[in-house]
């Protein structure tokens, strides 16, 4: 009887294998395999659409490539044939596609019923994800790195099989889906963070949820919010990733979740950009000995960081910057975190000195103890301990000594920021013993002698800061061999002699060489430098004229040559510089007419890039679940000084974008404004005082409608001031001060504002803003009594007084005129009568 049985089930079997049978291709489901090529069709590829899984191909008698079990990233069932897996992240990876906005149509995957696993991460897809819902068979589901949007569809419910759900990185709006996560019970790895959710949500939501191992949530908008205190038991999970960064996290008391306190399997643990306050909780770290990521960074945590020396955990990063946490780096730090890549213990309140025990982090590659107040020098133990070192940032305290002080092996060392300390002596030989150094920052130190010939040897230096110290001597002709430099600043020091002779800095963007003393022409040093956007030569001793090659500078965005020696016409060439925003050629020794091809030139069109320059080192805590990003930017770091509104400005980052400015002030420039400088509409401070200018002020000049500061003063101008400037809206400073200009002066508009103090040194300007009538019979404001006020047609004595003044001296001086002329005449005839007379 059992045998018979058990042929009945055999012979079912068969039966349902042939049926079966009859829907498949060649070893798959013909509807499975349609809805594959559905997907791939969906796709719209048009270049190189061959690279893109390639082995999916609809042609029959194919071969194995007619089975569909058999192409990329595709995993069918051993005992059903049914597709099981797709995994299609990456999918545009190392391909020449354009993959931009990319639109999916993800419905296409309904017929395929078995299927578990769904990888559809790191794709910039457009679209929703609705079409999902019909497959109820999923256990993993991510969707991360596209850009799907729209509210999270509620029938999401409905998969109730997941255990693994990422909806990270998309543009999905609305609450946060609670009432879609309550039913999953099986989930354990839950991810909803970089995603656009709003409104609050309850860790309650969670209380059933007993499988899960990670969770991840957040930023948030500013109204939203996330309570982990209203848990109603204790909680049921045991968490090894809890990811809420920017979440308002209880936002009422501000504290740390209490129910961490009975987690003991963290792995990783980010709570950054919560406003939490209080002390940072020893159990945090004794109670998890697996944790290998702690971030805490950029909350108000006060207090000391109290660490159990015997710890000796396998912590991988430690991120606890921003905070206001104070008193000494636990003395044994090294030891109780032996396996730390990555330490950030930045702008807190430590003090004291660093403790030597750092140098037991032979693992580390990113210590970051900027914006302290560290004191005493550095331990030598970290040049000679943490031998895998590639990031040191010391920047913003109050070290000091030199460094480093002993022999050093940072071998790894690429990025080096002393700045903003008190170091001295000179620039220590150790550093050449960090061939690798793609970044070195000194400045803002007390740093002395000159700059070492060994600089040469960093062939991967891309940026050099050694501004604001007291180095000597001349540039070494080292500098030019630093191919790949891109940040050059060497500026407030007592540098001497020429610019080095080279055109090698090929990827020079941005030098700072101002408020030193070097002297000569300026050589053809930066000739081959066709990247370079910021040119700072200014407050040296530089002579001769601009070089020919400087109008080839395409990409130039800031031009300072002020504060020098250099004279000549300026140079037609420098209208070639389109996209100039900044330019300053002012107390030098510039003659000549002011060009009029300067309207050629930008003066607010063109921009920095905050994106073009970014060095982005990447570190990864754990697999995919976390990572962090040790980002700097050269725009970011870019500063220039510019003088407007009568007072020199800092302009740096992204403010650069919004300022634009010329000044040819103190200068020896002659005849008359061009009227095409009206055609700089973008331009915000135009300076020309202290020249030899003659002729009116242009009206045209009234088309300068972002213009804030405009400076004419010191100058042999005529005419009078054009009432069309007054539609000049953003206008705060303007000065005409010691010029001949007459007539009356604007009162509406901005120049409502201005006072005597814009006008002074001409005496034929008038106005009520002036207290001087603009008529020449009227009486001055300052005698005139009331009954003389009701008077028309009344004389102001004064203004006769000097007018019968004038006349008379113009009567006296040409009757002297002609006086001595006549005299003149007198003598040369008889000069003429003596020669004559001799002659006979």
């Amino acid at each position: 009887m059992r045998g018979h049985s058990i042929l009945i089930a055999s012979w079912a079997l068969a039966v349902s294998i042939i049926l079966n049978r009859r829907q498949l291709c060649s070893g798959c489901f013909l509807e499975e395999k349609h809805a594959l090529l559905d997907f791939k069709a969906s796709l719209n590829v048009t270049t190189n659409a061959h690279l893109i899984l390639s082995s999916w191909t609809g042609k029959e008698g194919d071969g194995a490539n007619d089975d569909c079990c058999t192409w990329e990233r595709v995993k069918c069932s051993n005992i059903t044939g049914r597709i099981v897996e797709l995994h299609l992240s990456y999918l545009p990876e190392n391909m020449y596609v354009d993959w931009t906005d990319r639109y999916v149509n993800i419905s296409t995957f309904i017929p395929l019923k078995d299927l578990r696993t769904l990888d559809l991460s790191n794709n910039l897809f457009n679209g929703e994800v609705t079409g999902i819902c019909s497959l109820k068979n999923l256990d993993e589901l991510d969707v991360s790195h596209n850009n799907f949007y729209g509210p999270t569809p509620m029938c999401f419910r409905n998969l109730t099989s997941l255990r693994v759900l990422d909806l990270s990185n998309n543009i999905l709006r609305g609450n946060i889906p609670a009432a879609l996560i309550t039913p999953l019970v099986h989930l354990e790895y839950l991810s909803l963070s970089g995603n656009l959710f709003g409104g609050s949500f309850s860790f309650n939501s969670l209380g059933n949820h007993s499988k899960l191992q990670g969770f991840e949530l957040g930023p948030l908008n500013n109204d939203s919010h996330v309570d982990t205190e209203d848990l109603a038991l204790l909680p049921p999970f045991q968490l090894k990733v809890l990811y809420l960064s920017g979440c308002n996290l209880n936002n009422r008391t501000r504290k740390i979740p209490s129910f961490l306190l009975y987690q003991k399997e963290m792995q990783i643990l980010d709570l950054s950009s919560n406003k939490l306050v209080g002390q940072i909780p020893t159990w945090l770290l004794q109670n998890n000995a697996n944790l290998e990521a702690l971030v805490l960074k950029d909350n108000s945590f006060t207090g000391p960081f109290l660490v159990d020396d015997s710890l000796g955990i396998n912590l991988i990063q430690l991120g606890i910057s921003n905070n206001d946490v104070s008193g000494k780096v636990p003395q044994n730090i090294g030891l109780s975190f032996p396996a730390v890549w990555y330490l950030n213990l930045s702008r807190n309140s430590f003090e004291a000195n660093i403790s030597h025990s750092l140098g037991n982090l032979t693992m580390a590659e990113t210590i970051d103890l900027s914006h302290n107040m560290f004191s005493g020098e550095v331990p030598s133990q970290i040049g000679t301990g943490c031998l895998r070192l590639r990031i040191l940032v010391l920047s913003y305290n109050n070290l000091h000594g030199n460094f480093p002080s002993g022999s050093t092996n940072l071998t790894s060392l690429e990025f080096l920021h002393l700045d903003n300390n008190h170091f001295i002596g000179s620039i220590s030989h150790g550093l050449s013993r960090s061939p690798s150094l793609s970044w070195l920052d000194i400045s803002n130190n007390s740093f002395q002698g000159k700059i070492p010939s060994w600089i040469g040897n960093f062939s991967s230096l891309e940026a050099l800061d050694m501004s604001a110290n007291l180095l000597e001597g001349s540039l070494p002709d080292a500098i030019c061999k630093l191919s790949h430099l891109e940040f050059l600043d060497l500026s407030k020091n007592q540098l001497i002699g020429p610019l080095p002779a080279c055109s090698e800095l090929t990827s020079l963007m941005f030098i700072h060489l101002h408020h030193n003393m070097i002297s000569g022409p300026i050589s053809n040093m930066l000739s081959g430098s066709f990247n370079l956007m910021t040119l700072d030569l200014g407050y040296n001793k530089l002579s001769g004229g601009i070089p020919r090659y400087i109008g080839k500078l395409k990409e130039l965005r800031v031009l300072l040559l002020g504060g020098n020696e250099l004279h000549g016409h300026i140079p037609l060439h420098l209208c070639q510089l389109q996209n100039v925003t900044i330019m300053d050629l002012s107390q030098n020794k510039f003659s000549g007419p002011l060009p009029t091809c300067f309207n050629k030139i930008s003066f607010g069109s063109g921009q920095f890039s905050k994106d073009a320059f970014t060095i982005n080192l990447h570190f990864s805590a754990v697999e995919i679940i976390w990572s962090e990003h040790y980002m700097t930017t050269f725009s970011e770091q870019e500063k220039v000084i510019f003088t407007t509104k009568n007072r020199s400005e800092h302009y740096a980052g992204n403010i650069l974008n919004f300022m634009s400015g010329l000044d040819l002030s103190c200068n020896q420039l002659i005849g008359a404004i061009p009227p095409e400088f009206g055609d700089l509409r973008r331009i915000r401070a135009l300076n020309l005082s202290h020249n030899y200018l003659q002729g009116s002020i242009p009206s045209r000049l009234s088309m300068l409608n972002q213009i804030e500061s405009l400076d004419l003063s010191y100058n042999d101008l005529s005419g009078e001031i054009p009432s069309e400037l007054a539609s000049l809206n953003f206008l705060s400073i303007f000065n005409v001060s010691y010029n001949n200009l007459s007539g009356r002066v604007p009162d509406t508009g901005e120049f409502a504002n201005f006072d005597d103090s814009n006008y002074r040194g001409n005496p034929g300007l008038c106005g009520p803003l002036l207290k001087r009538s603009c008529n020449p019979f009227a009486p001055h404001p300052e005698n005139v009594g009331d009954e003389d006020l009701e008077v028309d047609g009344a004389i102001d004595v004064a203004a006769f007084a000097w007018s019968f003044f004038a006349s008379y001296m113009v009567i006296v001086i040409s009757l002297v005129v002609l006086f001595f002329r006549e005299k003149a005449n007198m003598e040369s005839v008889q000069l003429e009568h003596e020669k004559e007379m001799n002659w006979s």
